[in-house]
């Protein structure tokens, strides 16, 4: 998942569009990606992922939620989306307490504040050493009322998980990406996406 830290220096506005124009349209993401508009989520799965509706449970709070995944023997690639329909655009007491579930699987190895959305969409990245000696890389990130949970459970030096990490999207309903590629001194470098218009990911496609 693209993350920014909290150690950029400064951020600088983006130039507003000229009143009355519509928002330029990033690029289509291409056919290997996952996306479902309903849950507002993209991902690039190794293959077709499962689905399962559950709970999510925090103390005495609830949520209706679907988990996507992707199970491979004793790997697992999933991303968790419960939508708090009832509480705020953003709670940082359920991500907090999200992470804190996470740092309790196992070791911690990185843990770090993250940004999906620069400076408006905060979160947590951690890996996490299991005893099986896989490694649990995820994220945790909340917007318009949605909880997402992303774990990336496989071999540290597994390429597929780490590209299924790096690969989810918090979309809008109609398959804007939420992350506006803000301009500043830490991603304003050649190669970035910095400036550029969000993506864009296909709602009538789910591969």
């Amino acid at each position: 998942m693209r993350t920014y830290q909290t150690i950029a220096l400064a951020v600088l506005s983006l130039a507003p569009f000229l009143q009355g124009a519509a928002p330029e349209r990033g690029e289509i993401i291409g056919d290997d990606v996952y996306v479902n508009c309903e849950y507002r989520v993209a991902a690039h799965f190794p293959s077709e992922p499962k689905f399962r509706d559950i709970t999510y449970r925090d103390g005495a709070r609830s949520a209706p939620a679907r988990q996507f995944y992707v199970e491979r023997g004793m790997d697992l690639l999933s991303v968790t989306v419960a939508h708090f329909a009832d509480g705020p655009e953003q709670d940082p007491q359920l991500v907090a307490n999200a992470a804190d579930a996470l740092r309790r699987r196992g070791e911690v190895r990185f843990d770090y504040p993250v940004f999906y959305d620069e400076p408006g969409i905060r979160g947590r990245q951690l890996i996490i050493s299991l005893t099986n000696g896989r490694h649990l890389r995820g994220h945790v990130y909340m917007d318009s009322h949605r909880l997402y949970i992303t774990e990336a459970i496989a071999d540290p030096n597994d390429y597929t998980a780490f590209l299924f990490e790096e690969s989810v999207s918090l979309i809008d309903e109609n398959g804007t990406d939420r992350e506006s590629n803000p301009i500043g001194l830490a991603t304003n470098a050649p190669g970035t996406s910095a400036g550029l218009p969000p993506r864009q990911y296909d709602c009538s496609r789910k591969r």
